[in-house]
């Protein structure tokens, strides 16, 4: 069994301040044998020396990343340090970190990220909770592909780093030190209980259904219903030529695998096809879709309320609310409201962690054969709950 503890704090400037205050909410007098921390920290808190003071002041690792806003059933900030403390005396974890990522290396440098963890972790995977660095480059889909096949498809659930706008600003973080192009993980073994949870984009905000990719090569889509991908935006009245429509039309690839459809964003045109956040492979049928501030709340509360019972229900050690980044942007002036309505909805019914994303990993079940699958999204409402 777990056991989880949580802090929060919103002191950015003065490490001694920031570290009193993560201690006076945790209980590290009497740890079970293992042990290990997750940090959520806004990007000030490396410069400042809050994020290494904070991790020098517990004594087991700690892997984490910037988000844009983030915290704990304590309080939910954009500027702050949370701490999420995962304990147990049967449950074993093991974390590391990556050398540095680039476009060419991504999967085998997140490959030896998982093969230098598992070294130490005594046992079989049974969940891998990894964060990833989010760049203009490089799809976290291929992180999440490279950790299920190298576990063995163990189920992976985590984050990419975020800031917001800016990419380089977002860090990931193992045992203090923080950088833009790296990985972090934990692997857990042992006999745990997981469930995971994901609403991306309302059915009333679905647009326009029924386009089959007749070609692709991996996340660059080419051609949708047998013309170029330009050719038919152009028919459904987009401009690819106007990088904010492209940016903001949410795509949904169903994969005919039993999953639900996974949301993804376009993020940039070639002369080839269309960059795509996800895998699309030939034969995967797309729906289009518009996103607002309805969509968002609708789906948030959706996945809350599932959540909500079934915590009810069957009770948590701890969960971890990932929700995208764009979420947050599409809430425009009433920001709040997201991290407003998780906080009203969960209550103190867990300990729970809360992180706004670069891009959301989480596993999806298929309906055909029970089976669950890693799936890398976008603009996805996600959650996970650990016993």
């Amino acid at each position: 069994m777990i056991k989880a503890q949580t802090a929060f704090t919103a002191e950015l400037d003065d490490p001694r301040t920031a570290v009193e205050e993560i201690l006076s909410q945790l209980d590290l007098g009497a740890l079970p044998k293992n042990n290990v921390g997750i940090i959520s920290f806004y990007q000030d808190a490396l410069e400042t020396g809050v994020l290494e003071a904070v991790s020098k002041a517990l004594p087991f690792d700690t892997v984490g990343c910037t988000v844009l806003a983030g915290g704990t059933q304590k309080e939910l900030a954009f500027e702050q340090v949370s701490v999420t403390v995962l304990s147990s005396d049967d449950v074993k974890f093991s974390a590391a970190v990556s050398g540095e990522i680039t476009y060419e290396n991504a999967e085998e440098a997140t490959r030896a990220c998982y093969r230098d963890a598992f070294s130490r972790l005594g046992g079989e995977t049974s969940l891998a909770l990894v964060f990833g660095p989010v760049t203009r480059d490089i799809s976290g889909d291929r992180y999440t592909l490279a950790l299920s096949e190298e576990s063995g498809g163990a189920p992976v659930f985590g984050t990419l780093s975020n800031t917001g706008i800016v990419y380089e600003d977002a860090l990931v973080a193992y045992n203090g030190k923080a950088a833009n192009r790296l990985l972090s993980l934990i692997l857990v073994s042992g006999d745990i209980e997981f469930k995971f949870y994901t609403r991306a984009i309302s059915d009333s905000n679905v647009t326009r259904r029924g386009a089959i990719v007749t070609e692709s090569d991996g996340y660059l889509l080419k051609k949708i219903n047998g013309v170029s991908v330009r050719d038919y935006l152009l028919s459904i009245g987009i401009s690819t030529g106007e990088e904010g429509a492209i940016a903001s039309l949410p795509i949904l690839v169903d994969y005919k695998d039993g999953t639900k459809p996974a949301a993804y964003s376009m993020y940039g045109n070639t002369d080839k096809g269309m960059l795509v956040g996800g895998a699309v492979p030939v034969g995967a049928e797309i729906a289009l879709a518009d996103v607002d501030y309805g969509s968002v709340m609708s789906t948030a509360e959706d996945a809350l309320d599932i959540l909500a019972a079934d915590l009810d229900k069957d009770g948590a050690s701890v969960a971890f609310v990932i929700p995208c980044f764009s979420r947050c942007l599409t809430l425009g002036t009433q920001s709040n409201d997201e991290m407003d309505k998780t906080a009203e909805r969960l209550g103190d019914r867990v300990p729970y962690m809360y992180m706004y994303s670069g891009g959301e990993i989480c596993p999806v079940r298929s309906s055909s054969d029970g089976r669950l699958v890693n799936r890398f999204h976008n603009m996805t409402y996600t959650a996970m709950t650990l016993r």
